[in-house]
Formats: structure tokens, sequence, C-alpha cells
């Protein structure tokens, strides 16, 4: 179990990453990437979807994370 917590989390940053470093590579705004909450990134599709994978990755990591942490697991 506490290797797919690290699995998971290793994953999905490695896809959020990917997904700024594509952006990054296609427009040059290092400004945006910077400033990643705010709306001023336009997304491909592609990259849109990477990121919301790894983010849904991270989110599964810390609920592994939270229920090895109560459950005792």
């Amino acid at each position: 179990m506490q290797y797919l917590e690290g699995v998971l989390l290793a994953l999905g940053l490695v896809l959020v990453l990917t997904a700024y470093g594509h952006y990054l590579w296609r427009t040059g705004d290092f400004a945006g990437v910077v400033r990643f909450w705010t709306r001023g990134m336009v997304l491909s599709v592609a990259e849109f979807k990477l990121q919301r994978a790894g983010i849904a990755l991270l989110i599964v990591a810390v609920v592994v994370r939270f229920c090895r942490a109560l459950f005792l697991i």
C-alpha cells in the first residue's frame, strides 16, 4: 500500500509537469506557468486532459494516504 501511494504521487506529478512543460514549449509563456491558478493559461485539449489526470492521481494518492493512516493498513 505504501508503494501504491508513492507511485500515484510520482505519476500524478509527472503528468502535471508534462502538461505544463508542453504548454511552455508550445507557447513560451513562462509567466502563465508560474501563475497556473489564474485563467491566463489556455491549455490545449491534450494538455488539459494530462493536467486533470495528474491532479486526479494526486488526489487519489492523498486519499490512499489518509486511509492508510486512519485504518492502519
